[in-house]
């Protein structure tokens, strides 16, 4: 009987050692936040880019300048994103052509834009791709829909890892 119980506690200390090691090891392990973009602002030379992080309410603004991209602002409200970046909720119901996102790759920087045909239609978007070099812009490619650049080599512009 005494053996019995000194086995049973011996395997339970086991395999909590066991199962705190394992915790201890996915801890350690950078967690890959996805982001989506959303909205993106051009002020001067610089991008302010929002992008809307998965199971987040709250999406994190960043600014893209000289190349590289760093956390702007830390919000705990929508509502403070909104009134220093007020086109944010006119973009969502417009038919103007608005920017969503920007992307370096290649030694090519590349402006994303999204334009609804009809306003309260998401499915009726085209994403245009312009490629800006010296001040100017070109059209690379135009896509039916947010779907369709999903399987383009500009992806990374829209879901960020």
């Amino acid at each position: 009987m005494k053996t019995r119980l000194f086995f049973a506690l011996a395997a339970s200390f086991l395999s909590m050692t066991a199962f705190s090691q394992k915790k201890k090891q996915q801890e350690k392990q950078p967690v890959k936040k996805q982001e989506m973009a959303v909205y993106a602002e051009k002020k001067g030379n610089d991008y302010y880019l929002v992008r809307l992080e998965k199971d987040k309410e709250i999406p994190n603004v960043y600014v893209y300048s000289n190349g590289v991209t760093k956390p702007y602002k830390n919000y705990s409200d929508l509502k403070d994103i909104v009134i220093e970046f007020p086109g944010m909720m006119s973009a969502n119901n417009s038919t103007k052509e608005e920017l969503i996102s920007v992307l370096k790759k290649d030694d090519h920087f590349y402006e994303i834009t999204s334009q609804r045909k009809d306003p309260k239609n998401i499915e009726k978007t085209v994403v245009t791709v312009y490629e800006v070099m010296n001040g100017q812009k070109r059209i690379v490619e135009e896509y039916n829909d947010i779907y369709e650049l999903m399987g383009s080599p500009y992806k990374d512009a829209i879901i960020i890892n």
